[in-house]
């Protein structure tokens, strides 16, 4: 039964991923599984876009706050956008941090489990 569980849940998962990535970058999250995307450039980040505030379409949204992505070696601006709250957890968004030698890594939004 094992051997068999894994191959269809993987099979689910490779399906439903492409529909959680866009400018490359991911938006959604997969439950229970990590997905992880990397994005290195040499190119410090441009500074954050002006954000019109738009309140959330209803109780229990989170503000998943615009990024800058790269795109065919241009700075692309991907806007922000509520998104419904997962209970029990924080929403992290995507950022860049600069590592050591100098490059630019784009960790990407996600949720993170609510400290008890």
């Amino acid at each position: 039964m094992k051997t068999f569980v894994k191959p269809i849940a993987s099979t689910l998962l490779l399906a439903l991923a492409p529909g959680c990535y866009r400018h490359g970058a991911l938006l959604g999250a997969v439950v229970g599984t990590s997905i992880v995307t990397a994005a290195i450039v040499s190119s410090r980040p441009p500074p954050p876009a002006r954000v019109v505030y738009v309140p959330p379409p209803q109780p229990g949204y989170v503000w998943q706050p615009g990024y800058w992505s790269r795109e065919h070696d241009e700075w692309v601006w991907i806007e922000g956008r509520w998104i419904a709250r997962y209970p029990g957890y924080d929403w992290e968004p995507s950022h860049w941090v600069e590592d050591p030698d100098g490059r630019w890594r784009l960790i990407p939004g996600h949720w993170v489990a609510t400290p008890r």
